[in-house]
């Protein structure tokens, strides 16, 4: 005859889980800085700190677009209104900036 060996292995886990109530204080005279007031826009949407700036106005894209065709324009893309267009023209266009520097004589 053989005898049973029965082993019970019981492993308990206990997690606990520690809440800590942090209770900030509520002033409410907060005054904004300087720094965080918003600044208006005039086309209406949230200024994007991240956005890039177009056109001569450094504002973001907003309405009607035009490209500078002078691949080498720092600004690239202008407003219609700011560069005095309404309506895309046909051919080639140059920005006010690129259009300065292509009216010097080229030695």
């Amino acid at each position: 005859g053989g005898g049973g060996n029965n082993k019970q292995a019981k492993k308990k886990t206990a997690k606990v889980k520690k809440n800590k109530l942090t209770k900030e204080p509520s002033s409410s005279s907060l005054l904004p800085s300087p720094l965080e007031v918003p600044i208006p826009d005039l086309s209406g949407e949230p200024i994007d700190p991240n956005e890039p700036t177009y056109c001569l106005c450094n504002q973001v894209s907003f309405g009607e677009m035009i490209g500078c065709d002078n691949e080498d324009c720092p600004i690239e893309w202008f407003h219609f209104g700011c560069v005095g267009l309404t309506s895309k023209p046909k051919g080639k266009w140059y920005c006010p900036k690129c259009l300065g520097k292509r009216a010097k004589p080229l030695k």
